[in-house]
């Protein structure tokens, strides 16, 4: 049923806090940001820096940010696109016992986004046992748009290294660190950092982490990568990474990192379904 959300004030950003019976979670209406998911009996999914900057003006570290409607740097337009860094509109918000759905949305203004990209981006949530998140891309010009994106999942670990993911064994990949191009995973990587890795992919994937005993189920649509990210010893040099906090995590995005063109007054949704299981 349609509810009224629970809003708390983090340093100058708005963020919505969920407890229903089946997880608990927060999403920053600043960037549009799943800052937390952790479903029943297991520990929190994501993670987030203890020093992560709430000034409603940086982009926050951890959770999963949204990267749209391009990803990465871009000599001239800047690094992950235009969305993480600003303020969405929360447009409805409904509770069932089980579950929570709510839907937020940014509008770019020409100004915003001067380039040949949609303006316009719908994200639909529904938190529960599972962590469902699609994002609804408009076209709404009389001429062909293009956009990228990832959902940049910081996934919360015992350690990089203890992480396995079967499904990147044989996959191709290009390496971000040393240029290197269509590489395959041997099945031997050890996934602590420093590493930067885009994948050509477009399976279901799950990380296993027996050191916490648990599975991550993602499943995606829309999606032809994974990204695999974590900058290991370089983090120090980053302000709002907490100390060891690269011993923590393991980004593991669902991705398109090249262009998707969409038609005119057409529509494009893509996405994850995020579950958790013990081992």
């Amino acid at each position: 049923m349609t509810a009224v959300p629970h809003i708390i004030r983090r340093g100058e950003i708005d963020i919505i806090q969920i407890d229903n019976a089946a997880c608990s979670a927060e999403i920053s209406l600043f960037g549009g940001h799943v800052l937390h998911w952790q479903p029943s009996g297991h520990k929190p999914v994501l993670w987030m820096s203890e020093n992560a900057i709430y000034d409603g003006k940086t982009a926050l570290r951890g959770g999963i940010p949204v990267c749209w409607p391009w990803f990465g740097p871009i000599d001239g337009k800047g690094r992950h696109g235009l969305v993480r860094d600003r303020h969405w509109t929360l447009d409805t918000y409904t509770e069932a016992p089980q579950y929570t759905e709510l839907q937020l949305s940014i509008e770019l203004s020409e100004q915003d986004n001067p380039w040949p990209h949609p303006n316009k981006l719908i994200m639909q949530l529904r938190l529960g046992e599972t962590l469902e998140q699609t994002l609804s891309v408009h076209n709404n010009s009389d001429a062909p748009l293009c956009f990228a994106y990832a959902l940049h999942n910081y996934f919360h670990t015992s350690k990089p290294e203890n992480i396995q993911i079967d499904i990147l064994n044989n996959a191709i990949f290009d390496d971000s660190i040393s240029g290197e191009t269509q590489q395959v995973d041997r099945g031997d990587t050890v996934y602590g950092g420093p590493i930067d890795r885009i994948y050509l992919n477009n399976e279901t994937a799950t990380l296993t982490d027996r050191a916490f005993g648990r599975h991550i189920t993602i499943e995606k649509f829309g999606s032809q990568n994974w990204v695999l990210w974590n900058p290991g010893p370089e983090a120090q040099s980053m302000k709002d990474v907490h100390k060891n906090g690269e011993q923590q995590f393991l980004c593991f995005e669902v991705a398109n990192t090249g262009d998707i063109i969409l038609s005119p007054e057409s529509l494009l949704k893509v996405g994850q379904c995020i579950r958790v299981v013990s081992c």
